[in-house]
């Protein structure tokens, strides 16, 4: 039985519809955000006449894991069963790989999901904080003297403490991030190795800060603070549930808890790598 609509690879041209496709079921996303997903890895989906009708994006790291994103169906294609083929088919990706596939579930996407297997692991807490003119300005101190710029020279050096937490290599996505950057910075040690990184992009008026890693709680706020320094306007991450008591001092920052997603895992118990070492993700689609 041949089906209806064909699936296809969107290219770095097709920017405009994969933000069209999104905003026509409500994702906020930026002028700039396709650019940042189709920079990161693939992005298939159907298309109608040449209008696309859905997407979703496949970021692979290694042979190990799998982030699959942005799972988009038009409104008016709903119920015709393309989500769940554009699934399968990255499944079957993934199977051929080798890879087990990780994703941040949205509620709607969620039977789906369980559907074919996926099982929760944990859960993404997002923080917002609005910047506004009554705010305390959060600045760099003189206690930051082992803080650096997170430059070209270093960026090699973050993208190898990231695979740490991690647990697989993400230079494309790193990369990708780095080239819609408002803001980055490390931390070096007394013998001059990176501890921890953080990268700031802005989406629209919302600063979104991620991936941070560090190696302890007290230099991931400072390395949040130094992200968020100057911003006007709303600030916005993505905290892993395991770490509780950076949400809690997130909290005394007056950040506030919005939401609650369910990070899922089909192929293997558990998220590879020292995710205690990740304290906001790079982005739900990234995992």
């Amino acid at each position: 039985m041949n089906e209806p609509y064909v699936l296809e690879s969107m290219n770095a041209g097709d920017g405009a519809h994969l933000l069209a496709l999104a905003r026509s079921v409500g994702c906020n996303f930026s002028e700039a955000q396709p650019d940042l997903y189709l920079g990161a890895g693939s992005v298939f989906g159907h298309r109608d006449r040449g209008k696309w009708i859905s997407c979703a994006g496949f970021y692979a790291y290694g042979q190990e894991l799998v982030s699959i994103g942005h799972l988009i169906v038009d409104p008016a294609y709903q119920g015709k069963g393309l989500g769940k083929r554009l699934m399968l088919h990255y499944l079957s990706e993934a199977e051929k790989r080798g890879s087990a596939v990780t994703l941040v579930s949205t509620k709607s996407g969620f039977p789906l999901y369980t559907s074919l297997g996926f099982q929760t692991v944990g859960y993404a807490h997002r923080f917002q904080y609005d910047v506004t003119a009554e705010s305390p300005q959060q600045e760099r101190t003189s206690g930051d003297r082992d803080m650096v710029p997170l430059n070209e020279s270093v960026l090699p050096e973050a993208i190898e403490l990231d695979r740490t937490a991690a647990g697989v290599r993400r230079e494309r996505v790193l990369h990708s991030i780095d080239r819609h950057k408002v803001s980055r910075w490390a931390v070096r040690d007394s013998s001059g190795a990176i501890q921890g990184y953080g990268f700031a992009r802005a989406k629209d008026d919302i600063l979104i800060v991620g991936p941070l890693v560090s190696t302890d709680e007290d230099m991931a706020i400072r390395l949040l603070k130094a992200l968020i320094a100057g911003w006007q306007g709303r600030i916005q991450l993505d905290v892993p549930g395991t770490q509780a008591s950076f949400q809690e001092r997130l909290c005394g920052l007056d950040f506030r808890e919005t939401s609650v997603s369910p990070q899922m895992l089909l192929g293997a118990s558990s998220l590879p790598g020292r995710r205690e070492l990740l304290f906001a993700l790079a982005d739900p689609a990234f995992g």
